[in-house]
């Protein structure tokens, strides 16, 4: 028995450890299964932590000059801004006194380059705008044309990058867009001002870093960062896909390592605020959002000293923007300064590898396997609903609450379908113990009271309660001489065929057998729920176990046998009936005088004699004719008892 237990927990074991893994892996491999949904639990995780007003904060250190739809139309320049604007504005920022200042503007070649070299002198006077360039990335196995780069990766080399370790991070098969040679002169840095947008559109991610020719380059906001914090590339450190290190990052009064969290593909997970948010802040002035209009009309410039400018193009006609998961779409220089933002607060999304998820799930499945072996199967499912949903919140409540980004879709579906698997096989077990008990009990109980058990297993309960029944005793009439004188196998034949017949007629009055003593069967019955009482179903039961042993009788005469004959006695009355006996052995039975007078009336009578008491001849005297056979004295009783018997 032991040893089937152990067989049976080992083929749990296995079984769902192999579907958990099996799924894992499958999901891990064919991301595309559940990647449009894991995008979705994404965008409502914003949503929920928006509701719950836990929003991270847009730095105050940050600005954005915007030269928006507003500025293009009061400055009489509705399409092309001329060169000169743009010069201004510049020179009002760089008044201001920023750390650092970052154009998000592409400068094309245009017919009219009035202005242009007004442009480059502001650029040159102030010598700290970081400009943008726009790469294409790619395979690995297309590596960047060095030659046709030449003198641009020279310019980049002069920032002194660290260099890329053999990490599946976005790699720079080519660069579409360069800053222009004048400007890359006056400018002190360049960032790539690559987007990536998911699968769906919405721009959840930017490749912080990127590897060109063997080298780690960063995106223009956070070269912007590291120009506004003074902070130097070579102290870099891309510890995998999964973990950017700033070395010796400026902190307050001191320096420390910040540990940047990326998502295993080397891109920073944007941590968004909503704009709701960012426009509360504009009001308090705890952000500055400046047109750039108006910050060439004022005569003073605008103080933005320890701050970082972003000049960035939010016209209608740049159309530089992305959707979100929380506002629909934003302007990308906006979201590039909330990506400044998180590493200015420390406020990052963190994301999980798949080894962590591949640990939960192991946890989470070791506990179901435990559970399936202790518990019933209605249990087990409602705590693995339980674990299920407790799962779902806690996954929610770390994202809201510290930021922590745990894939729902690859951890919930392996627990799901191996939960279904324990309890498919839960049920199948039970099913089969089941039919093995059931087999088993068929040996014992009638078909009727199986049935009643089934339905109200309640019935079973210790103890049982008192009810009107019937209950019918037969036995052979002189079985003990017959048994003195024949063969013990021709005795036990007879038995047989008696007990199987007789057992057989009560069954089918839906009647109990409640024991064989001896040659004889004590059986009883409860009020049929088809009106019929019990008194009814056992008279006709009497009456065809009569009419069997007249046919027996027939056979064994042929067969040179004893006459067969029985007698029957039937009594109807109160009796504890249900299980009834001590906590180690119980029995489905009845008890009180109403048996014992049934196993009396066969005294008084003759073989084939069907003998009733009073109750019961009351309930059947207008079905059959019945006669009056007397009061007799019956053993156990102290007054004689009124007998009735069917003709």
């Amino acid at each position: 028995m032991k040893q089937n237990k152990s067989q049976s927990l080992h083929q749990i074991v296995t079984g769902g450890i192999i579907i958990a893994i099996a799924t894992f892996i499958l999901l891990w491999k064919f991301p595309i299964i559940t990647h449009h949904f894991e995008l979705s639990i994404s965008d409502l995780k914003f949503k929920m932590r928006y509701y719950m007003e836990n929003e991270p904060e847009i730095s105050s250190d940050v600005v954005l000059v915007a030269l928006d739809d507003a500025s293009k139309i009061n400055s009489g320049y509705e399409y092309l801004w001329p060169y000169n604007y743009y010069a201004e504005t510049i020179k009002k920022i760089t008044e201001g006194e920023p750390t650092s200042f970052g154009m998000d503007i592409i400068f094309t070649n245009t017919v009219d380059a009035t202005g242009w070299s007004n442009l480059i002198d502001q650029l040159a006077e102030s010598y700290m705008s970081v400009n943008p360039y726009i790469v294409k990335m790619g395979d690995k196995k297309n590596p960047l044309d060095i030659n046709l780069h030449a003198e641009f990766l020279k310019e980049l080399k002069l920032e002194k990058l660290t260099f890329a370790k053999n990490f599946d991070i976005n790699h720079v098969e080519d660069i579409t867009y360069k800053t222009h040679p004048e400007l890359q002169e006056v400018s002190s840095g360049l960032g790539f001002a690559n987007i990536q947008h998911d699968s769906d559109g919405v721009l959840r991610r930017l490749p912080i870093v990127a590897e060109i020719d063997g080298l780690v380059v960063p995106h223009l906001f956070f070269k912007l960062l590291c120009e506004h914090l003074g902070y130097k590339l070579e102290n870099i450190d891309l510890v995998n896909p999964y973990k950017l290190l700033l070395h010796n990052f400026p902190s307050k009064d001191t320096t420390k390592t910040l540990q940047i969290p990326l998502d295993g593909n080397g891109n920073f997970l944007i941590n968004y605020m909503s704009f709701e948010k960012i426009q509360y802040q504009k009001k308090r002035g705890q952000f500055h959002h400046v047109s750039a209009w108006p910050l060439i009309q004022n005569k003073k410039a605008l103080n933005f000293k320890n701050k970082t400018v972003l000049f960035g193009d939010l016209s209608l006609a740049a159309r530089d923007f992305s959707p979100t998961p929380l506002d629909g779409q934003l302007h990308n220089p906006l979201i590039f300064l909330i990506a400044m933002s998180n590493i200015l607060n420390e406020s990052f999304i963190r994301p999980t590898s798949n080894f962590t998820s591949m640990l939960q799930i192991l946890f989470l499945i070791i506990i179901l396997i435990i559970s399936i072996y202790r518990l019933k199967v209605f249990e087990f499912a409602m705590l693995s609903a339980f674990m299920l949903s407790s799962y779902i919140f806690i996954n929610f409540m770390l994202f809201i609450n510290l930021g922590i980004h745990i894939p729902l879709f690859n951890v919930v579906i392996p627990f799901i379908t191996t939960a279904i698997y324990l309890l498919v096989y839960s049920i199948y077990q039970s099913q089969v113990k089941m039919g093995v008990l059931e087999g088993s009990l068929q040996s014992y109980l009638s078909p009727h009271l199986m049935d009643k058990i089934k339905n109200d297993p309640d019935i079973l309960k210790l103890g049982g309660e008192r009810k009107r029944i019937s209950v019918i005793f037969s036995d052979i009439a002189g079985f003990t001489s017959f048994t003195d004188q024949a063969d013990p196998a021709e005795v036990q034949a007879v038995l047989e065929e008696y007990f199987s017949e007789m057992t057989s007629i009560v069954f089918a009055n839906e009647g109990i057998v409640d024991k064989y003593m001896g040659d004889g069967i004590l059986a009883f019955f409860e009020n049929p729920p088809n009106g019929v009482t019990s008194a009814q179903a056992a008279v006709k039961t009497a009456m065809e176990m009569k009419k069997k042993a007249l046919e027996l009788d027939a056979k064994y005469k042929d067969q040179k046998r004893f006459p067969f004959a029985i007698y029957v006695g039937i009594a109807t009355g109160y009796a504890k009936v249900g299980n009834i006996g001590p906590p180690e052995k119980v029995d489905y039975t009845i008890i009180g005088s109403v048996v014992n007078k049934a196993s009396r009336l066969d005294g008084p009578g003759d073989p084939g004699d069907i003998l009733m008491d009073e109750d019961t001849y009351f309930f059947v005297k207008s079905d059959y004719k019945i006669d009056d056979f007397g009061k007799h004295s019956l053993k156990g009783f102290e007054k004689p008892v009124q007998i009735y018997r069917l003709k």
